[in-house]
């Protein structure tokens, strides 16, 4: 757990001190390539930080619930928020009141946390998805 924990804190640190070049090299590689980046580094660094982070969480919680828990959060956050930095922060959010109500709910239930942690985020996910045709709808009507 501690492995995982140190996993965590040097991927927080690196995004928050390379923040605007990840964002540029996201969403726009060529600029970031003509601002003078480094692309290569900045793709091989996201490609082994996404497998330092599967490593940390199959390690902390298994299969199921780390691919539920890399997918789901931002699924829910694009479909709620406008900007990048909102997705993020309501992603985080997410994650942890859903684990936390996961791991709550199970208790209650008598059944194992990871399975029920992720029925909640597929029922969030189909809760927030008609919520969000719902309104592009009335935006298109109106």
């Amino acid at each position: 757990m501690l492995q995982s924990g140190a996993i965590a804190g040097v991927i927080a640190l690196i995004i928050a001190v390379r923040w605007r070049d990840l964002v540029l090299y996201a969403f726009d590689p060529h600029q970031a390539k003509a601002c003078g980046l480094n692309t290569a580094l900045l793709h091989y660094g996201l490609l082994s930080m996404i497998a330092l982070t599967i490593v940390a969480t199959l390690k902390a919680v298994g299969i199921v619930l780390s691919i539920a828990l890399l997918i789901a959060p931002g699924a829910i956050a694009i479909l709620l928020m406008r900007t990048f930095s909102s997705v993020m922060i309501c992603s985080m959010v997410l994650s942890v009141a859903v684990c936390f109500s996961g791991t709550y709910l199970s208790f209650f239930l008598d059944s194992a946390p990871g399975p029920t942690i992720v029925v909640l985020f597929a029922l969030l996910f189909i809760g927030v998805f008609i919520f969000s045709v719902c309104r592009e709808k009335r935006v298109i009507l109106s």
